[in-house]
């Protein structure tokens, strides 16, 4: 399930909240966040007379707080002095010395109570309407990166379901055939089975019947064995897909002996094609970690790839990798001499099962597990870059 990912947002609102401290002349500027009947500090501005830390939390039914107000009824709340205030001399922010507040709801991004933004201040404060006039646009901000986010959240549920359907499509279809054969299989051993049973109970079983019957039992048996072979085989390329597990360590290793680790084993699969294969990088001396097997298993998969997919009726094929080290990124890039890959299908190759226009052969599962070696395990990225030769791949794994 997707989580909202809070942690920039915080950041970036602490800072807002430092400008609106500031401008306002308070100390104290906070976001409340609400959560089943819990309000939170979620973002505050920092000031060593702000009594408030994140995550600081009560329940807030009944609790009579300024906030709890602002929530219930969704409108600007304006105390310039609570300790003259009948309603609001005793509420629970007098006991941190707030005794001046000023507050508005703030509407998560499918309009439901996000929770407030408000100031505070330990003495008498008459806010200005400038004042008032930026909580509210700030306000706006707020909400509208919050309407963002939600709709990233929606796009990527979608996005996840969509990869679900063609997951189990891909699934069905590929295992569809061979279970059919397998059941055609029983099938037929059924009936050649019991035929030969009527006519041994009826001493009509001739040595030729029987001999037709091992001859069906031994062909169905081969059948069987081919089909559940082949769903085997499959189904261990899935559990690839779905729990591939580290098995490599990070080694240190100089460009210079990086490539050379490659190409090792890399050469491997193409030396009797007749491929051309390079790779290139500077500073050989350039000392980092990686997980090496595990680069070479993405390495080795695009390479297959080009091999089943991209060389066809090409003269001189040749695959290249180029890498670069750069203070906090390591980016390899793969490109190969063949048919490339268009813009129309560079958003789709990286999902389970697909097979392309032309409906290549193949499972269609290599790329996929591609990606989530790099993106899950090496903690990288992986993408297709626009290309007038060929395909071109860049990885980018962090240091």
């Amino acid at each position: 399930m997707y989580q909202l990912d809070y942690d920039e947002l915080v950041q970036s609102w602490n800072k807002t909240l430092e400008v609106l401290a500031l401008f306002a002349d308070v100390p104290v500027a906070l976001v409340m966040k609400v959560e089943n009947n819990i309000i939170s500090v979620f973002s505050k501005n920092d000031n060593q007379a702000n009594p408030y830390e994140i995550g600081d939390n009560e329940e807030l039914e009944d609790s009579g707080l300024y906030c709890e107000h602002v929530l219930k009824t969704q409108n600007l709340l304006n105390i310039p002095n609570a300790l003259i205030d009948e309603d609001w001399k005793e509420n629970p922010d007098i006991k941190l010395n707030m005794i001046s507040y000023l507050g508005l709801p703030i509407c998560a991004g499918d309009t439901t109570p996000f929770g407030t933004i408000c100031i505070l201040d330990s003495k008498p404060h008459e806010y200005t309407e400038p004042v008032i006039k930026l909580l509210e646009t700030i306000k706006q901000s707020f909400e509208t990166q919050l309407k963002l986010l939600y709709q990233q959240k929606q796009a990527f549920e979608q996005q996840q379901f969509a990869e679900l359907a063609t997951l189990i499509r891909g699934i069905a279809h590929e295992l569809n055939t061979p279970l059919g054969n397998c059941i055609t299989a029983v099938d037929v051993t059924q009936l050649a089975v019991k035929e030969t049973q009527t006519r041994l109970v009826k001493k009509r079983l001739s040595q030729q019947a029987l001999q037709s019957t091992l001859e069906t039992l031994i062909n169905t048996n081969e059948l069987l064995d081919r089909n559940l072979t082949a769903c085997a085989y499959k189904i261990r390329i899935l559990q690839d897909l779905l729990y591939t597990k580290s098995q490599s360590s990070k080694t240190i290793m100089t460009l210079a002996q990086l490539s050379e680790s490659l190409y090792k084993h890399l050469e491997e699969q193409i030396k009797h094609r007749g491929i051309k294969l390079d790779i290139n990088y500077q500073n050989p001396h350039s000392q980092f970690e990686v997980e090496i097997d595990l680069l070479k298993q993405v390495l080795f998969i695009l390479q297959q790839n080009s091999i089943e997919h991209a060389f066809n009726n090409i003269e001189n094929p040749a695959i290249e990798i180029d890498i670069y080290d750069f203070d906090e990124v390591l980016k390899v890039h793969y490109t190969d001499n063949g048919t490339g890959i268009s813009i129309s299908e560079q958003n789709s190759i990286f999902t389970p099962f697909y097979k392309g226009k032309n409906n290549q052969s193949g499972i269609g599962l290599g790329l996929s597990i591609a990606k989530k070696i790099v993106t899950q395990q090496l903690q990288g990225e992986i993408c297709v870059q626009e290309s007038n030769n060929g395909a071109h791949f860049l990885i980018s794994l962090p240091k």
